[in-house]
């Protein structure tokens, strides 16, 4: 960070710690409102302090994320025991498992091999290749960080840029804009495809097993179903508002790119026995994952192989996670060196502040839960009973989005979850409804500002976008997003997450 944009920046840390602990302690000494319990309000005060340091980057958010162990036992909103398990909860080891084999496709460079492979297919008009950088963008982001996808894409659309730029093809006339904008949205929608994609889904199924202890489990099957559409659907209309409407680039003048992507991928050589293994372990866990449960396919189900085993037995996605993830470090990658496809050295560089993020984020939830806030929040938003179920789905999308324009993701699907599944059971409507429209919106519609997500961030820096740009096209993108998502949540997701339309579900009350 420059020095010029330091200063601000601190500026606005020692103001968010400052107002963060000012309205915290305020808060305690007034007295509490009619009709909530003490405990409630003490966990008002320290919601308002976490997300105030959230919110305002006041400290770095992993060091705000560990707040809860030191301050609900004093406040008397958990115990001990009861906010620490949030931390080892096991939707935690399932992103963890997820990290440790994106770090192995990363050690032995398969990533860079996948995504050489699908571009070099996908055609030779400018057109083509910005559809399918940004297809192969999303199909990574699925399963890495959308940060980590974005990195990973970064070299390749330079590369393709500076190639069409010494064909004699004018860049600067919306292609090289527009194929930025395209990676990095590309990867924030792409995250939403499956559970481990992104921060906000984990946080989501955690969260929504805590509050709902007694509600069906949300399969890695069950969410593909939605997620994977909604990827899709998603993409194509974001790829041509970029690439027709926004940024009209010229199919004139156009030297074809597939060679070009081709002796790329002839430079890595022939595919190594490192990275074979690698792939076969990440499709065979992508597998384990999709038909752990039974898989309804229209009247047919398939069987999930879990029901063969032993009935005491119990698998959760995170089992299979840390179960394939372990495997790695046994493999052997060279017998003769006494290498493996993963070691500890590589495994240290997994995103731990991460994992404590998502720790936090599920120690606010149960806190919110356990302290009575939510019920008090669900009775006092009872006026939103008066909407419609589709109405209600839209505004909370909207909201999200705008939200996370200035908010991290991560923190504003945290604090939003236990007051949706609170306003939900004061509308008598399925907790899902707002829930689920509110996680994905916090991922996909974040498309304005280069401060809103990692991948905007990283394609502003390379100075092939401006802020201007990115906050003319983001506009329409989150109206769009929000509207595609309701329409999406009400007609898919209801059959798909079995969202009831006839009230509270019985495992709501």
């Amino acid at each position: 960070m420059s020095e010029t944009t330091s200063a601000p920046y601190q500026r606005r840390q020692a103001i968010g710690l400052f107002v963060g602990l000012a309205l915290f302690l305020l808060l305690l000494l007034l007295p509490t409102p009619t009709g909530m319990d003490v405990k409630a309000w003490r966990m008002t005060a320290a919601t308002v302090l976490i997300g105030t340091w959230w919110i305002t980057e006041a400290v770095h958010p992993t060091i705000t994320a560990l707040v809860p162990l030191a301050l609900f036992p004093f406040l008397r909103i958990l115990t001990p025991q009861e906010v620490s398990a949030a931390y080892g909860d096991h939707v935690i080891f399932l992103f963890m498992g997820g990290f440790l084999i994106a770090l192995a496709m990363e050690k032995w460079n398969l990533h860079t091999r996948v995504a050489l492979q699908i571009l070099s297919r996908v055609g030779s008009s400018p057109q083509t290749v910005s559809l399918g950088m940004m297809a192969t963008t999303a199909i990574i982001s699925m399963w890495v960080s959308n940060t980590a996808t974005t990195m990973i894409m970064l070299p390749i659309v330079v590369a393709i840029i500076s190639h069409a730029e010494s064909q004699g093809y004018d860049t600067k006339k919306g292609f090289g804009t527009a194929l930025m904008l395209m990676i990095a949205y590309g990867a924030s929608i792409g995250g939403v495809g499956t559970p481990v994609g992104t921060p906000p889904n984990v946080i989501f199924i955690g969260a929504f097993a805590k509050l709902f202890p007694a509600a069906p489990t949300i399969t890695f099957s069950q969410w593909m179903l939605f997620g994977v559409p909604t990827v899709v659907v998603l993409l194509l209309l974001t790829w041509a508002y970029l690439a027709f409407v926004m940024f009209p680039f010229p199919a004139t003048g156009w030297q074809t790119d597939r060679h070009f992507l081709q002796q790329r991928l002839r430079d890595l050589g022939p595919m190594s026995t490192q990275e074979k293994k690698v792939l076969a372990v990440s499709t065979t866990t992508a597998l384990l994952w999709i038909f752990r449960e039974d898989l309804p396919l229209g009247s047919i189900t398939v069987p999930g192989w879990m029901h063969l085993l032993p009935a005491p037995i119990h698998i959760q996605d995170s089992t299979v996670a840390m179960m394939m993830a372990l495997l790695l470090f046994f493999i052997p990658a060279d017998r003769k060196a006494g290498t493996f496809l993963l070691d500890w050295e590589t495994a240290e560089r997994l995103p731990w502040g991460v994992l404590i993020l998502l720790g936090g984020g599920l120690a606010l939830a149960a806190g919110v839960e356990k302290s009575g806030l939510a019920s008090w929040l669900g009775s006092q938003l009872s006026l939103l009973g008066a909407l419609s179920p589709l109405a209600g789905i839209f505004l909370v999308t909207l909201i999200t989005a705008w939200v996370t324009e200035f908010a991290s993701n991560t923190a504003t699907i945290t604090l939003m979850l236990p007051v949706l599944a609170a306003t939900a059971k004061a509308m008598n409507i399925d907790p899902l409804l707002l829930m689920v429209p509110a996680t994905f919106a916090a991922s996909v519609c974040n498309f304005m500002l280069p401060s809103a997500t990692g991948p905007n961030a990283i394609v502003f820096a390379t100075g092939h976008v401006t802020i201007p740009q990115m906050v003319k096209a983001g506009i329409g993108l989150d109206l769009i997003g929000a509207v595609v998502l309701a329409l999406l949540v009400y007609f898919l997701g209801l059959p798909v997450f079995g969202i009831s339309l006839n009230g509270l579900p019985a495992w709501a009350h």
